[in-house]
Order: C-alpha cells, then sequence, then structure tokens
C-alpha cells in the first residue's frame, strides 16, 4: 500500500483518529461475522478485501497517532533523548517490567528480560539525575524524534501531512 492512499484515507476521515477507530471497529465486526460463513462461496474474496481494508485503517491510525518505542527495547542514545518527565515516565513503566519478569523463572531474577530492564533502569535514573524538568516553550527531542521516525517509515508523505505533524509541537 502506498502512502498517497492511506493520506486519502485518512482526508476521508478528516484525519479523526477517533472515528479511524470506530472504521476499524466496525471492519473488526464484519471480520468476525464473516469467519462463521466459510462455506459461502465468495469467502476468499470477501476476507480477503475486509483484510486488506483493515489493514490500511491501521496504517492510517499509524500515520495520525505515531507510536513510539517501547521502553523495554531502549538504548542509550534513546535514554539521552529523554526529557525529565519522559524520564519519570519510563522509570516507572521499566520497573512495572521489571517485577512482571522477577519471577519468570525458579530463581528470582534468573532470566534476560529481568537483567535487561535492570540495565535499562540504570540508564534511566542516572539521567534523571543529570537533568531537569522542561519548560513549556522548548519542544521535545522525542516528539521531533518521533515525527521524523514517522517520516523515514513512511516514505513519501505529503508536504501538508509533515507541516500538520509539525504544527502539533508549537
Amino acid at each position: 500500500m502506498n502512502m498517497k492512499e492511506i493520506e486519502k484515507v485518512a482526508v476521508k476521515f478528516n484525519n479523526d483518529l477517533a472515528a479511524v477507530a470506530k472504521e476499524i471497529k466496525r471492519v473488526q465486526s464484519i471480520k468476525c461475522r464473516l469467519k462463521k460463513q466459510k462455506g459461502k462461496k465468495t469467502y476468499e474474496q470477501e476476507m480477503t478485501e475486509v483484510v486488506k481494508y483493515e489493514q490500511v485503517l491501521k496504517e492510517v491510525r499509524q500515520l495520525l497517532n505515531p507510536k513510539e518505542k517501547p521502553v523495554t527495547m531502549y538504548e542509550q542514545a534513546d535514554v539521552d533523548q529523554l526529557d525529565y518527565d519522559e524520564t519519570v515516565k519510563a522509570i516507572r513503566s521499566i520497573q512495572s517490567k521489571k517485577t512482571l519478569t522477577k519471577w519468570l523463572t525458579d530463581v528470582e531474577g534468573d532470566n534476560d528480560e529481568y537483567r535487561k530492564a535492570c540495565a535499562i533502569e540504570k540508564m534511566l535514573i542516572e539521567r534523571r539525575n543529570k537533568i531537569k524538568p522542561v519548560d513549556n516553550e522548548y519542544i521535545r527531542k522525542t516528539d521531533l524524534q518521533t515525527i521524523i521516525d514517522t517520516i523515514e517509515s513512511s516514505g513519501n508523505l505529503s508536504q501538508e501531512r509533515i507541516v500538520e505533524m509539525l504544527k502539533k509541537l508549537i
């Protein structure tokens, strides 16, 4: 699916994330009902169309609301871009991950997920101790990086869409 088609679908929904989410639910209901009709002659064709449309809607949702990198995948470069508030939020998230992975084996903390979470937590705590809270007149580096990642991964975004994403930072 090319970006121009995805942008057209986004414009069709007026770039409204709630409307796209509602449409995704509607399409998923259609898909669920269709799964129960496997004996239907046009089942394969209809299911292919529904799945294709659902994928387009998911890509529109990703375009309108780009996802950030999960805290469990952070490396030092990612941690260095965080501001104070994001660092505190990431610390809470990684501490939750540590708690959930602590007893995955019979021996407490004896697994790679837990050790990785501990290493990320250490980097985040060091970062928090180095920085101070951000004033409102500054743009967060992570917000800018999310937009850059979206532009790079999406291929050819229109100039209007890029400008719209940048205006959200102001």
